[in-house]
């Protein structure tokens, strides 16, 4: 909804905050919000069943400020509930863990496109800046080029790297799926191919925390596997699939390096070789052979690593393993 003041539009921006036992964090998250030089905002932190201090901690902030809403559930669909809460222009998600810069929204209230996209800080425990994920160094890209880096994941996928359109989000009945890991790939790829405009802010307002251990934080074998899969069905229910099959291929492959790279870090080496091996029987199984993989949108270590996977030929991630752990 857009207020007029003073003959112009008020955009109001809504901040969804999903929140699980972040009491250590959640303080700092908050008051990034609080901070900001753009004042006409509203922030939805999403209790998904916390049984730390979490919840009391966002009720005090809620008591102080009326622009905060606490939602509490125990479904895991926080962020669903969060837009579904919504009222504002534009949706931003904010992890818990996470904070933003204070002239974030300023800079995005200039902004009326479908889909902006965000610069991000990554940055270790203790505060240091490990890089600069620049979204916008894809800003001279078509809207195809980078719907299909998205499936793949060459183009990051999480939803904290952008603000999308509410209006368009409810259109098209956007939402996230139950993935633990992928649904950020299908939420990613329904958002770009609705949008009529795309935009990039090339300033890193968004800081995202990089816990040691983050990596292994999700205990399957294959993060990415089933939401390639789902994706593939969801094209193909949209009459979609012969415009991106060979995208789709890319991902399924992409995903199936994930996964063994993924199974050499945790299993010992024989142990890992059998059950990597079997992974790339059920991936060869997944591609469509009527149709190419799509290298060009792959990651560069996703092609380097992809003839070493189609050949079977595992042991070289168990030795690149060993390398990273001495180095």
């Amino acid at each position: 909804f857009e207020e007029i003041v003073e003959g112009r539009f008020k955009m109001i921006l809504s901040a969804i905050v999903p929140v699980y036992n972040a009491e250590k964090s959640i303080k700092r998250c908050l008051d990034s919000v609080l901070a900001q030089t753009y004042a006409d905002w509203e922030l939805i932190a999403v209790d998904d069943g916390s049984t730390d201090r979490s919840l009391s901690i966002l009720n005090a902030y809620a008591q102080h400020d009326s622009r905060i809403k606490v939602l509490h559930q125990s479904n895991s669909m926080a962020r669903n509930a969060g837009i579904d809460e919504a009222r504002g222009d534009y949706l931003v998600f904010i992890d818990s863990d996470d904070y933003i810069e204070k002239d974030y929204f300023q800079l995005l209230s200039t902004h009326r496109q479908d889909v902006v996209f965000i610069d991000v800080n990554r940055r270790n425990e203790a505060g240091k800046r490990l890089c600069v994920e620049r979204m916008s160094a894809s800003a001279g890209k078509g809207k195809d080029q980078i719907l299909r880096e998205q499936m793949t994941g060459k183009f990051p996928w999480g939803g904290v790297r952008k603000a999308v359109s509410k209006a368009m989000l409810d259109r098209y009945s956007i939402r996230y799926s139950n993935h633990s890991v992928g649904e950020e790939a299908i939420y990613s790829f329904q958002a770009i191919y609705y949008a009529n405009t795309i935009s990039f802010i090339d300033i890193p307002v968004y800081n995202y925390c990089v816990h040691q251990g983050s990596l292994s934080q999700t205990h399957t074998d294959d993060p990415w596997g089933a939401a390639s899969l789902f994706l593939k069905d969801q094209l193909t229910e949209l009459g979609l699939y012969k415009q991106y099959a060979d995208t789709i291929n890319a991902f399924i492959l992409t995903a199936c390096i994930i996964s063994v790279d993924r199974i050499m870090q945790k299993y010992s080496k024989r142990e890992g070789i059998n059950k990597a091996k079997q992974r790339i029987q059920e991936m060869k199984a997944e591609l469509d052979t009527a149709n190419r993989i799509d290298y060009k949108h792959m990651s560069h270590k996703a092609r380097l690593l992809a003839p070493f996977v189609l050949s079977g030929w595992v042991s070289p991630f168990y030795y690149i393993e060993k390398c990273k752990a001495f180095f």
